[in-house]
């Protein structure tokens, strides 16, 4: 369970907490910071702006879709207004992203959603700028993440990839202990180094948590080697890039969501790697757009794909998860069930099919499915790579028949599953 977590941190200035290392000073100062310009009125008339230009393009979807829209407006207006509060590469912080609304130092942090988050991940953003010198010291806090990708991202949205670091490249010392050094120089026979180039905006770290009861983020802290006396950027500043970014990027992640609504419904994009559309060269995603009735799931099987890390997340029509905290909205590969032959059956829908690997839509019919495998080696065999055995649409009716060698779930297990995964979600910030 969450709370048996070990007292792995000392508390001082910074880390405000002994087990979790997302509670520090850097991410309290951000999401206050983030509060006060959220309640600017020219940041919340880009918000209103945001919401009519993607009104203008979306003007065809499901009623489903549009009762969603205000909610996510919100949201991907204060994950642009987060970035925009730790955008200073002069005076780095480090702030974790993309997270479900919570309470905690006094505050409420709305949720900030966008792009096909996954909920296994904590994503992390620290400032940078080419031609500046960094270093993050970390710990692994018990076993550490299951899979951590370091990544130098161009651009507000992340989607440009200018270097990375895998779980493959990267040198831990026994205790755990580690640094990173990211400046605009080759590494020179430096481990764990990471090159900037011209546009350099952001080190965009993902750790993936595969057992949510005992696995954390590791603990970092940044320095900026060479600070050039610069002052902080002003309130007004941050203001100017999280409206500018937020209105600059609707295009951008519009299209990322027609990746998906662009093509025919309930039939998947076979596995692929995902770095030439800014995701990570070392992930495979399988992902598609489902129509399903409230009498139909859709049944999927796959395989491991050699991965050291995959979950499998539905989203709703913007490309949010869809109450992962309370729901079996996603499933990650320590949570999911194998089936007698080795492989792993999934049934996506908004009715509760029967068996353990269940994606519940939360009522939603038209719905984002998109299957990582992370931390897939690049010496892979090409029979073991991630691959989509089989795919169909069913009645309910039919469902024993579609699921065959599947784990079933009773209505009493599937209740503890349920509860099992609040309390562990919980546990992720516990304090």
């Amino acid at each position: 369970m969450a709370r048996t977590i070990a007292d792995w941190i000392k508390t001082d200035g910074y880390f405000l907490s002994s087990r979790n290392p997302i509670a520090n000073a850097d991410q309290i100062w951000v999401e206050q910071q983030a509060l006060c310009l959220r309640a600017r009125d020219d940041v919340k008339a880009a918000t209103l702006k945001a919401k009519f230009l993607w009104a203008t393009v979306s003007e065809t979807v499901s009623d489903q879709a549009k009762a969603l829209l205000d909610d996510f407006i919100q949201e991907y207006a204060l994950n642009y207004i987060n970035k925009a509060c730790n955008s200073d590469a002069e005076h780095p912080r480090i702030f974790q992203n993309w997270m479900i609304a919570h309470d905690w130092f006094g505050h409420h942090s709305p949720s900030c959603r966008i792009g096909g988050d996954n909920p296994d991940n904590g994503y992390r953003l620290i400032p940078v700028a080419h031609g500046g010198h960094y270093r993050i010291d970390g710990q692994r806090l018990g076993t550490g993440p299951a899979d951590v990708t370091w990544t130098i991202v161009g651009n507000p949205g992340t989607s440009i990839t200018l270097a990375s670091l895998t779980c493959e490249d990267f040198e831990v010392a026994d205790d755990g202990s580690f640094t990173v050094t990211i400046d605009d120089q080759p590494a020179n026979g430096r481990s764990n180094h990471l090159q900037t180039q011209r546009g350099a905006m952001f080190l965009f770290i993902r750790d993936a948590l595969g057992d949510w009861d005992s696995e954390r983020p590791n603990a970092l802290r940044v320095t900026r080697l060479n600070p050039t006396g610069v002052a902080p950027i002003s309130e007004d500043e941050m203001a100017y890039r999280a409206i500018e970014w937020m209105l600059g990027d609707v295009p951008l992640y519009y299209w990322f969501t027609m990746l998906t609504h662009g093509k025919p419904p309930n039939r998947l994009i076979r596995p692929a790697s995902s770095g030439g559309v800014g995701g990570l060269r070392s992930q495979f995603g399988c992902y598609g757009t489902l129509r399903i009735g409230d009498d139909e799931a859709y049944v999927i099987k796959v395989n491991g794909g050699n991965a050291a890390f995959r979950d499998i997340v539905v989203h709703d029509w913007w490309h949010r998860s869809i109450a992962p905290n309370l729901s079996t909205g996603s499933l990650n590969n320590a949570q999911i069930a194998a089936d007698a032959d080795g492989h792993f059956t999934f049934a996506i829908g908004p009715t509760d099919p029967g068996i353990h690997n269940w994606l519940d839509t939360g009522g939603l019919n038209e719905t984002i499915l998109l299957h990582r495998w992370q931390g897939v080696p690049s010496d892979t065999p090409e029979d073991q790579l991630p691959c989509l055995i089989s795919e169909q649409l069913v009645k309910l009716a039919d469902i024993e028949a579609a699921t065959a060698g599947a784990k079933a779930c009773t209505a009493a297990e599937r209740e503890q599953q349920i509860a099992q995964r609040r309390t562990s979600w919980a546990g992720r910030l516990e304090l």
